[in-house]
């Protein structure tokens, strides 16, 4: 009988130490999540900033083409 109680407390310690652990694996796990999803906004706002940019670049040299062949045709004719 005492073998078997010793037993059930050693499992019963165990069974704790293991909750606990899950327990925090359980925090850390959202709390990764969280940052994972702060950086892929970020990600998401710094692609869409890009895009724009590069958009905008590229009017702009469109815009400057349209005026050098513009001038060149003024010259031609």
């Amino acid at each position: 009988m005492a073998v078997t109680k010793a037993i059930g407390k050693k499992i019963a310690g165990i069974e704790g130490q293991l909750k606990k652990r899950v327990r925090s694996l359980e925090k850390d796990l959202s709390s990764l999540v969280k940052k994972l999803e702060k950086k892929e906004n970020e990600v998401k706002k710094l692609k869409e900033k890009m895009t724009s940019k590069f958009v905008k670049n590229v009017k702009k040299s469109a815009k400057k083409a349209k005026k050098k062949v513009a001038k060149r045709l003024t010259n031609i004719f």
